[in-house]
């Protein structure tokens, strides 16, 4: 005899429930923000905009400055989801706990029968995973966006010692 534990991702998403729509609003969001930075970050871009904010500035090391803290304050929205998402899966995972015990609780003939707990639990388990596949994808570009930042931080300072200089 053979067990199969694969469900469908419409089974998956009913599992999961309300926090489902959550997890969805951070992938979309998570989704936005990688387009958004790879376009923002690309190296002509922020060097030619950010010379010419230097350029026009009263003071060239302060408006680096800004630069940079807005570079890296982009990519921490990354950041955010990536630990934002599991906790909302966790947060799924105890609520389905709580109501698979609750369930055996209140109906004394199903808490014989372990079937019922496994099937609540192995529910409830879905929020985590769909926690985890958003928190994964954003915690490894939010690490690349970061590395990113800090080089274009690095070409906008090498810019800003000639303009000073």
């Amino acid at each position: 005899m053979k067990i199969t534990n694969i469900i469908t991702f419409e089974q998956a998403w009913n599992y999961g429930g309300p926090l489902m729509w959550v997890l969805a609003f951070f992938s979309v969001m998570e989704l936005t923000m990688i387009l958004y930075l790879w376009v923002a970050q690309r190296r002509g871009g922020v060097l030619k905009e950010g010379v010419e904010r230097m350029r026009l500035a009263k003071d060239p090391a302060a408006e680096g400055s800004r630069i940079a803290s807005q570079l890296f304050a982009s990519v921490d929205w990354l950041a955010d989801i990536a630990a934002i998402a599991p906790l909302v899966g966790l947060l799924g995972t105890v609520l389905g706990m709580f109501q698979a015990f609750g369930g055996i609780a209140a109906d004394v003939t199903a808490g014989a029968k372990p079937v019922v707990l496994a099937q609540g639990v192995s529910q409830a388990i879905v929020t985590t995973i769909f926690g985890l596949v958003v928190a994964i994808p954003a915690l490894l570009f939010h690490a690349i966006f970061r590395r990113r930042a800090a080089r274009r931080v690095a070409e906008l300072e090498e810019k800003a010692d000639e303009i000073l200089g």
